[in-house]
């Protein structure tokens, strides 16, 4: 969750024994609430650190791509990671703040 909005980016991605991502392979999840009128984007993670949000034939390259490297570093309860918005140069901040086994 970024600290200052709550909609929650949500990534479902195989760990390792150590709790890094264990498939260099891009990730989908989305950002936002995915139910009714909510704001919610999709978006997938690439093993370069980019970040791919779909969008319009129309859009910028900057409305579409974003940075942030998930790959590599521990996940982690608490952990932070940033993403850069290729468009205006801004910076969002994400802290872990669950890990959900699935079955």
């Amino acid at each position: 969750m970024n600290e200052d909005e709550p909609a929650p980016l949500v990534v479902t991605v195989p760990l390792n024994d150590d709790n890094t991502i264990s498939h260099a392979i891009p990730h989908a999840g989305w950002w936002g609430i995915p139910k009714g009128n909510n704001w919610c984007r999709p978006v997938i993670f690439k093993p370069d650190g980019s970040v791919d949000f779909g969008g319009d034939p129309e859009d910028s390259h900057g409305e579409r791509y974003g940075e942030m490297q998930i790959f590599g570093p521990r996940i982690e309860v608490g952990g932070r990671f940033y993403m850069k918005d290729l468009e205006d140069g801004s910076s969002s901040e994400f802290v872990v703040r669950e890990l959900i086994e699935l079955d």
